[in-house]
């Protein structure tokens, strides 16, 4: 597609998707929480991916956008890590009441995405959608396996509520040591980001995972993204880390790690509560997070934090 095509292709898109945002807001349970209404930031990456060319627009029918659409991309670090193309699907949205038309629409929405994963010699598909049963049905009658169900968290990110600042707990200093090395600070934590929230099976192998979080982390930290690092006065030793993304006002808790005999001591919160400051005087005023539906150690952290769950998440994968 040509930059005036994809320029164009991008225009709609917004355009449509900012209208179903707001059809989505007025939505009746359980619709709106199947499908939580779209943000801003949202609408603009994808119009950003599209524009160059990382993305392609899925329409469920392209002569009448407001039936539906869905975002495809590329994935190139996944593709490298697993050694085959790899492709992410976004959606589908869409503002239909009728079970039986979403049911439908995500068949054409899938038959679509695999069309061009096979234009596009990729092997991986993954999608992470809401909990919406017709929908998930479409997905999977079209060859979709189930990966994972997860939970998203959302609330508004304001320092002026936090507590006073301190750098300082339990015999532990908020600090980055002598000779730093994040590739060593990792290695340290042992599978740090590898609590059952990122084993998507059965096609993903725990170290793809292991590599993939370990390259997001690096990559982050290297573009300036906010991090804080707790470190073990005496002995000296790493004890917990806590990431987070910003994207203009948008933020999103990436991960909280803190190992395990020293967790139950609120150093969970302590890391959140120095990561949330630095990323509000970096701009950021929104906060999304995700996890496992399992993970009640984590939703408590979260809920304690202020977010409030939005919607189910399911992720599923299709190896073609």
């Amino acid at each position: 597609m040509s930059d005036v095509g994809r320029h164009a292709a991008a225009k709609v898109m917004a355009a449509t998707m900012t209208l179903m945002a707001r059809e989505m807001g007025v939505q009746a349970p359980p619709a709106r929480l199947w499908m939580p209404a779209l943000t801003a930031t949202e609408i603009r990456e994808a119009a950003q991916a599209v524009i160059t060319g990382q993305a392609a627009v899925l329409w469920v029918d392209e002569s009448h956008p407001a039936q539906g659409l869905a975002v495809l991309r590329a994935q190139p670090l996944e593709s490298r890590l697993m050694g085959v193309g790899s492709l992410r699907l976004s959606g589908p949205w869409m503002v239909e009441p009728d079970p039986a038309l979403r049911y439908k629409n995500a068949r054409v929405v899938a038959l679509k995405a695999k069309g061009l994963a096979r234009q596009s010699d990729s092997h991986f598909l993954s999608v992470k959608t809401w909990h919406d049963p017709s929908v998930l049905r479409g997905l999977i009658d079209e060859g979709f396996q189930l990966a994972e169900i997860g939970a998203r968290l959302a609330g508004k990110l304001d320092y002026e509520n936090q507590a006073e600042d301190f750098d300082r707990v339990a015999g532990a200093s908020l600090r980055i040591p002598k000779n730093f090395e994040f590739p060593a600070w990792y290695d340290a934590f042992g599978d740090l980001f590898y609590d059952g929230h990122l084993r998507h099976g059965p096609y993903l192998a725990p170290a793809f995972q292991t590599a993939l979080w370990r390259e997001l982390a690096l990559t982050d930290l290297r573009r300036g993204q906010p991090f804080v690092f707790l470190w073990q006065d005496r002995p000296e030793e790493p004890i917990g880390i806590a990431w987070g993304a910003i994207n203009g006002p948008a933020g999103t808790l990436m991960a909280i790690h803190v190992i395990e005999r020293r967790r139950g001591q609120g150093l969970g919160a302590f890391l959140a509560g120095a990561l949330f400051k630095r990323m509000f005087r970096m701009g950021a005023r929104e906060l999304t997070a995700e996890t496992a539906s399992w993970n009640l150690p984590a939703l408590r952290l979260y809920h304690g934090l202020g977010l409030t769950q939005t919607a189910p998440l399911v992720a599923l994968h299709l190896k073609l």
